[in-house]
């Protein structure tokens, strides 16, 4: 072995002796590296709208009521809630649209509290708006998590069209 390694627990040597002379191979050693998760454990949901949505008022939530994904079933499309099913970061993206001379703050609600939050602004012109943005929460089993809408808005979420209001999320 090599005298002047200095990465002993990341670098394992060792000799392979192949007709009758030696030749040293250096294997990457992963030390308590991460395992694949359980399928059991896997989470993991995306949910958008399938119409457009009006007449929201201030702190309602946005029900993205068509799922292509939830793998755990953590996301509920009736009241358009996620469940921790068990402790963890998670990592949540949503989208929001709006079609012509409509706009809407919405926010990334945790257990009751605003965790971030975005406006998509097509108010004052003919065009559409998407914004989008992220986050990443540390939840506890039973925490619960939603998208809503903010206070300033037009009362309209845009489900169809050139955007499509979207929620996803899964656990990291």
């Amino acid at each position: 072995m090599d005298n002047n390694c200095h990465i002993p627990d990341l670098v394992q040597a060792f000799s392979n002796v192949e007709n009758g002379g030696l030749n040293l191979e250096y294997k990457r050693l992963l030390i308590n590296a991460p395992t694949d998760t359980p399928e059991s454990q896997k989470i993991a949901f995306y949910a958008h709208l399938s119409k457009n949505i009006d007449n929201l008022g201030n702190h309602q939530p946005i029900v993205f009521d068509k799922i292509r994904l939830n793998l755990g079933n953590a996301y509920k499309s009736v009241d358009g809630e996620f469940v921790a099913s068990v402790d963890g970061t998670y990592f949540f993206i949503w989208t929001i649209s709006n079609s012509d001379h409509t706009y809407m703050q919405s926010e990334l609600v945790v257990n009751g509290q605003v965790f971030g939050q975005i406006i998509s602004d097509a108010a004052d012109h003919t065009d559409w708006a998407v914004s989008t943005a992220f986050a990443i929460v540390s939840l506890q089993s039973d925490d619960r998590v939603w998208i809503r809408s903010g206070v300033v808005h037009s009362g309209h979420v845009s489900g169809t069209g050139y955007g499509t209001s979207s929620f996803a999320g899964f656990r990291l």
